[in-house]
């Protein structure tokens, strides 16, 4: 009997995909959360997990979508210039089928980065930020 409880966790976790970022439109994130990967194959996108940035497809106002930019920007240019580049996730996704990971770049974790810098804040579900407001 435990013999088949080992064999039916093993069959059930998670197996560990090949995670690669890719290019969409010249950017390999579209904003500051939101990377473009190709998962075994696949193409998909990641939600920076603990990150909340401003919105660049429908931001509220100039600022917001300045921000926006700055937050792309920096996130893209790390890219550029990493010598390493990992991913941590469980493959959960969230409401809107991102796959929910924590970025590194060169022992780094991006979502950190972002908000040391001014240009994303941690994330608290239900409350979205007021990027207008600033």
């Amino acid at each position: 009997m435990k013999l088949i409880i080992l064999l039916f966790l093993l069959s059930i976790s998670t197996t560990n995909a090949e995670i690669l970022l890719r290019q969409q439109k010249n950017l390999y994130c579209h904003d500051g959360d939101t990377c473009y990967v190709t998962i075994d194959g696949q193409d998909a996108k990641i939600r920076l997990l603990e990150l909340d940035t401003p919105e660049i497809s429908l931001p509220k106002c100039d600022a917001e979508l300045e921000l926006a930019s700055k937050a792309r920007d920096f996130v893209n240019n790390l890219i550029k210039d990493a010598k390493t580049i990992e991913f941590e996730t469980d493959y959960e996704r969230d409401y809107y089928g991102r796959i929910l990971s924590y970025l590194i770049i060169d022992g780094q974790d991006v979502s950190a980065l972002l908000v040391k810098k001014g240009l994303g804040v941690v994330y608290k579900k239900g409350h979205k930020m007021d990027w207008c407001s600033l």
